[in-house]
């Protein structure tokens, strides 16, 4: 209530007012230089890295038996994997019809279980 002498006069305090300074053109390009140079030299370090192997690989087997063992089943069942294709596509366009935020991560959860229900 300091501020206020009486009901018309008011007394704010005085704010200093500041004009930011640019920082030279010289100081800004070299920080987008160190920026830059920050890399991982071995993925294997990387967070992400970690993540997506684990998505992929299952213990014991390597990627390339998981690639082969997914090609054997394709070329094997033809007219099975051609079924999961449609089911996929028909149920992929009907959830884009109703206008469904998900619709390719729903369609691909309708089509494993499609496949484990009618093509096992």
């Amino acid at each position: 209530m300091r501020e206020i002498n009486n009901q018309n006069n008011l007394n704010f305090p005085k704010v200093e007012i500041r004009k930011d300074t640019q920082q030279p053109i010289e100081t800004v390009k070299s920080e987008d230089a160190a920026a830059q140079a920050i890399t991982t030299e071995d993925l294997s370090l990387s967070p992400e890295a970690v993540i997506g192997r684990s998505q992929v690989q299952m213990s014991g087997v390597s990627k390339t038996d998981n690639l082969e063992a997914d090609m054997k089943t394709m070329l094997d069942n033809p007219q099975s994997v051609q079924k999961a294709v449609d089911f996929f596509d028909i149920a992929y366009n009907h959830l884009q019809q109703k206008g469904a935020d998900d619709a390719y991560e729903k369609a691909a959860v309708l089509t494993n279980a499609f496949k484990e229900d009618f093509l096992n």
